[in-house]
């Protein structure tokens, strides 16, 4: 995507999705050891996009984000039932992304990093547990560095599983991918606080049209 291109709400909304589903996905296997397995996939898929064609195809449209907009527009619409573990992990999501676009080495970086993963990935037949393993390791190396790291609560059954760990880590990954497509897309943290209503109303539209 180019740096004229022109971006909606619809667009911002799809973004900030991916940053909640993230999140809800490393909160759930922090808490169960499991988490909605396509979800996870397209989420993770999402890190090796790097030129795609709008928002929306990145995550293949608003099917592939349906966990994150329907758990935003829940934090969004009924605030008295929001879930603040998942919103903590949202803002902090969020405040890595701002780190990451801050800093062109970081970006760079992690740019090769993943381009030289998904090259493995193509000549090779990894694992899935082998490129979530991959990819934590370059969240630990790229992200970990950048500021205050994610603490992550749950069982501590779940967390001391290594492929547990792994898939966090991915996960959280891919929430700060989103988070920086969000802030490329014209996403201002004050949007947040001054928007809700734009952004539920429009997450609520992309909802809508979900299948059952």
């Amino acid at each position: 995507m180019g740096t004229g291109t022109a971006y909606s709400d619809k667009d911002r909304a799809m973004a900030l999705a991916g940053v909640f589903q993230a999140a809800r996905l490393a909160r759930d296997i922090a808490r169960n050891g499991m988490c909605d397995a396509q979800g996870f996939r397209t989420s993770r898929q999402t890190l090796f996009d790097f030129e795609p064609d709008s928002v929306e195809s990145i995550f293949g449209g608003s099917t592939g984000i349906g966990i994150g907009l329907r758990t935003m527009l829940r934090q969004f619409e009924q605030p008295a039932e929001r879930d603040l573990e998942t919103a903590r992990y949202v803002v902090a999501l969020i405040h890595l992304g701002d780190r990451l676009l801050a800093s062109t080495d970081s970006m760079r970086s992690l740019h090769d990093d993943l381009t030289a993963l998904q090259r493995r990935t193509q000549h090779f037949d990894l694992a899935e547990a082998t490129t979530n393993e991959q990819l934590a390791a370059i969240y630990q190396d790229r992200i970990s560095t950048l500021g205050p790291r994610i603490m992550i609560r749950g069982e501590p059954l779940h967390l001391q599983n290594s492929d547990n760990a792994a898939r966090i880590r991915v996960a959280l990954l891919a929430g700060i991918r989103a988070a920086v497509l969000w802030r490329q897309a014209g996403g201002k943290k004050w949007q947040l606080l001054l928007r809700r209503r734009r952004i539920a109303a429009t997450s609520r539209e992309l909802v809508d049209s979900l299948p059952d």
